[in-house]
């Protein structure tokens, strides 16, 4: 293969390692959370990838909630589907 052949072939490969880069830094995380105090549902939206699940809780009772009397998971989508 030529030089110039190999060099658009690792130019094609970097781009494409770039976006998918882009594609997971740039992905919209969200929390559900199911309040059964006061029986309502809160989506909150997660700039952060790197948490973990203290750090969720932490968020979730920030914003006012008793972790204890909820449910909450953390999803891609921020609506509800049929």
């Amino acid at each position: 293969m030529s030089d110039s052949i190999k060099a658009w072939h690792e130019m094609e490969d970097s781009e494409k390692a770039g976006r998918n880069h882009a594609n997971k830094i740039c992905k919209r995380h969200f929390i559900w959370v199911l309040d059964h105090e006061y029986g309502t549902v809160h989506l909150y939206n997660i700039k952060r990838t790197d948490l973990d699940m203290e750090d969720y809780e932490k968020l979730i009772e920030l914003h006012g909630h008793k972790v204890n009397k909820c449910q909450w998971m953390i999803t891609e989508r921020d609506k509800i589907y049929k």
